[in-house]
């Protein structure tokens, strides 16, 4: 996982400190479950909706990729031996 900075007023980081001690828990380990807990709750669907949007740039340079030069690795599977093929 990457770090996440989360720029906030002085105080009101004072509380969320205050609240998260509160919860027996440092800052880091609060927002970590409190997102946890929101993902868990939303459907499959919406997380790959979120991924998919998040990553549809490098999805859209693959298919570019794969339409200029086709599947990599793609002629080795072709032209596998059979099972019962001697090799």
């Amino acid at each position: 996982m990457g770090n996440l900075t989360i720029r906030m007023d002085a105080d009101e980081k004072k509380r969320l400190n205050a609240w998260a001690a509160s919860k027996g828990k440092s800052v880091t380990e609060y927002l970590k479950d409190l997102i946890d807990n929101d993902m868990a709750a939303g459907s499959p669907e919406s997380r790959a909706r979120a991924w998919l949007e998040e990553e549809k740039d490098a999805i859209a340079t693959e298919a570019n990729a794969i339409r200029k030069g086709g599947i990599p690795g793609s002629h080795l599977a072709l032209h596998h031996p059979k099972f019962d093929d001697e090799v």
